[in-house]
């Protein structure tokens, strides 16, 4: 493979130690090995976090860690995280999702022979209780991908690779808290980006009670308009769109948990 490449795994310290554990075998047991990890601790973690880090680094000399004393949220540590990448692409995981071990290798085989893509994504399992609840599927082609980007994130964040010189060029991540990913495909779209999702699921993406509740209410909702807001500000939607957008959402965001649940596994799951 002639092409390099970058991961980067936030934690902070909801993340559970068994948990990332699991995540980050992941990472290091694929059949195309990562040329970097950065694995980031954003603010205070459990210290047995840390000491199985430090243990590893032992082993894997491609592992870099970046602690920063006090939580900065997912948008400012990742678009440090960003910059501070070795490689041109660069890999987004999450510290709670585990990656198929033919994830890096499918993603690099394609994006090494489609230089012209600057996001790659892929579908996802959305796994709850260890078994299997949903299916995340996104479309495959540019064209199909950008007919929705103003009404629905169409890329899977934790299944995610990208062209760093790209992300840069598009003003990196931003603080934009639950919408950080989706606030970057937005400008990556504005300045001509590249999209493309391999058909492949290629991550297992773990949903519970909590991933439901953080998608609904009153503060869900004023974080969503903030995003709306920030949208508009920039020019990356029209008023028409803002104002759809807002009506549609809210109606979803503001109704009881069970119901964001069903709509969610049963409406917006395949």
């Amino acid at each position: 493979m002639d092409i390099k490449f970058t991961v980067i795994l936030p934690v902070y310290k909801k993340v559970d130690f068994k948990t990332f554990c699991k995540s980050f075998d992941s990472l290091i047991k694929q059949t195309l090995i990562p040329n970097e990890i950065i694995v980031v601790l954003d603010g205070p973690v459990k210290g047995n976090i840390i000491n199985y880090i430090n243990e590893k680094k032992k082993f894997y000399k491609f592992l870099r860690l970046i602690i920063f004393p006090i939580n900065k949220g997912l948008g400012p540590v990742l678009k440090i995280a960003t910059k501070l990448s070795s490689y041109e692409y660069i890999v987004r995981c999450d510290a709670d999702d585990i990656s198929k071990p033919e994830r890096f290798e499918l993603q690099m085989k394609f994006l090494n022979k489609n230089k012209d893509i600057d996001v790659l994504g892929s579908n996802v399992y959305e796994i709850e209780n260890n078994r299997i609840v949903s299916k995340k599927k996104v479309d495959h082609l540019h064209e199909k991908i950008i007919k929705k980007i103003y009404f629905r994130n169409p890329i899977n964040h934790s299944s995610v690779i990208f062209k760093k010189k790209t992300i840069l060029k598009s003003g990196n991540y931003e603080d934009v808290k639950y919408f950080e990913d989706y606030f970057l495909w937005m400008k990556v779209f504005a300045h001509n980006g590249k999209f493309h999702n391999l058909e492949n699921y290629l991550v297992n993406m773990n949903i519970d009670d909590q991933f439901f509740k953080r998608r609904s209410g009153l503060d869900y909702s004023k974080f969503y308009f903030n995003f709306l807001i920030k949208l508009r500000s920039r020019n990356l939607i029209s008023m028409t769109n803002f104002i759809l957008n807002l009506m549609l959402r809210l109606i979803i965001i503001l109704m009881p948990v069970f119901l964001v649940k069903r709509i969610y596994k049963n409406i917006l799951r395949n």
